[in-house]
């Protein structure tokens, strides 16, 4: 009995990584990203990154960001022209609910970033402060990574993967917005109040997750992504 049990154990293990290995991979790529892994790895050979000229060193990053890009775009091809040929048949439809999630995602945000801004008495978050900074350096790199980098990994890691290795709709909804508003304050907080920008941030990371609940359709999540940010950076371009 005991041996049947451990080879039933086994058996549904393997069907599990079978059925999901795909969605570990997407997350092992984003850790890998995060952690500038081909970046430093480039240093391991003696190479000092930081002491590259700005305009190749932006070309360096611009290749290793497209490289994650291109490996999610072939890994999911599939689904995103699948994706597309649903928005091209019900495009009506699939705009208007994009529209209505982003919108309510877009107010949730701005509501909530506003009595966050006074209760700290800061105008922005400190990720949003450092992406502003980083968009006067190189506005067009900035444009590139925010506007396509960003959401398509994002978008694969924090709504795809969690919703292939998440069953239950609603606990899917709020641990990918949870999540993505951990992803953009983790890495720039400065005091444990920082923390609060969590809740403007996971806002729209859950009106994204739930409008691929409604949808199946992770390529909405992604374009509506994608729209947002360029929409975002190209006002700090013209206004900065």
């Amino acid at each position: 009995m005991i041996y049947q049990a451990i080879d039933e154990i086994k058996t549904a293990i393997k069907k599990w990584f079978k059925k999901n290995y795909k969605f570990l991979v997407v997350i092992l790529l984003y850790l890998l990203y995060q952690s500038n892994f081909i970046i430093a790895l480039i240093s391991s050979f003696g190479i000092n990154v930081s002491k590259i000229p700005r305009t190749p060193r932006i070309w360096l990053f611009t290749i290793t960001d497209l490289m994650y890009v291109v490996i999610l775009i072939l890994m999911f091809k599939k689904e995103i022209i699948k994706g597309l040929k649903d928005l091209k048949k019900n495009f009506v439809d699939r705009t208007l609910t994009s529209l209505n999630c982003w919108i309510a995602g877009c107010f949730i945000m701005t509501v909530s970033s506003i009595l966050i801004s006074l209760i700290l008495k800061q105008e922005v978050s400190q990720n949003e402060a450092l992406v502003r900074q980083s968009i006067k350096i190189a506005p067009l790199y900035m444009l590139f990574t925010c506007s396509i980098v960003a959401p398509i990994f994002e978008e694969m890691v924090f709504r795809r993967s969690l919703y292939g290795l998440i069953r239950f709709k609603w606990l899917f909804i709020l641990v990918s917005g949870l999540g993505f508003g951990l992803l953009h304050v983790l890495g720039s907080y400065s005091s444990a109040l920082d923390f609060l920008y969590v809740i403007p941030y996971g806002a729209m990371g859950c009106c994204f997750a739930y409008l691929l609940t409604k949808t199946n359709n992770i390529t909405l999540p992604i374009i509506v992504h994608m729209l947002h940010n360029t929409i975002l950076v190209i006002i700090q371009i013209i206004g900065g």
